[in-house]
């Protein structure tokens, strides 16, 4: 991992300037690749797509910032708890036309959110409010026409509507290796009733360098 200087953002709604980690260059040495699309790399660390300024508590998104590098290095992410996801989603839907990537972007934030708090490797008790509004975003994941199909199988799993999942893989045929092995993934967590995501890491190839800037 080779950092730059750090990256600048300004609060859109007070001005407040805050520093977050630039990278020239990473890999992904022991990343971990999650069912539900989310990717952990230690090499690769990735500055939160939704920023909480930390002077008047206002949600912003990255995609908006105008690059700005100081002299300084910062390795702050920006990362958000499950519930300031939720906050940012219900505030950013209302106060921003967001293009459909920003959409989709912050849906599967707070689905990996959600199973951070209450899923993945964890077993605290899930609150039936917070079930309710995940299965909401689980729906207006499945309106969208981008998503791979073992993609939607594995979300409808996820909120443990296996009967739908199961049907959409009916008659699928993987046409790789990988595809064939994530199919029978799913199938077995399927037929366990299982709702966790599970590491697909093995999956994938595991090294590469990425330029970022």
């Amino acid at each position: 991992m080779n950092p730059g200087t750090a990256q600048i953002l300004t609060c859109p709604h007070c001005g407040a300037k805050k520093e977050v980690l630039s990278l020239l260059s990473g890999n992904n040495i022991d990343q971990q690749v999650w069912s539900d699309n989310k990717t952990i790399a230690p090499m690769l660390p990735r500055v939160s797509f939704v920023q909480k300024c930390p002077s008047c508590g206002g949600f912003y998104l990255m995609s908006r910032q105008t690059p700005e590098y100081g002299d300084d290095y910062s390795f702050e992410l920006g990362e958000l708890s499950y519930f300031e996801t939720k906050e940012a989603w219900n505030s950013l839907k209302e106060t921003l036309d967001l293009s459909e990537g920003e959409r989709l972007t912050i849906l599967f934030m707070l689905v990996w959110a959600y199973n951070d708090e209450f899923t993945r490797e964890s077993a605290k008790p899930i609150i039936q409010e917070e079930q309710d509004f995940f299965h909401g975003i689980i729906d207006l994941l499945l309106e969208s026409q981008q998503l791979d199909i073992l993609l939607n199988a594995e979300l409808l799993r996820e909120a443990g509507r296996f009967e739908e999942s199961r049907n959409l893989l009916n008659g699928y045929t993987p046409d790789d290796e990988f595809r064939k092995k994530l199919t029978e993934k799913l199938i077995e967590r399927i037929q366990a009733l299982d709702t966790q995501p599970f590491l697909i890491s093995d999956l994938f190839p595991m090294y590469s360098i990425i330029n970022v800037r």
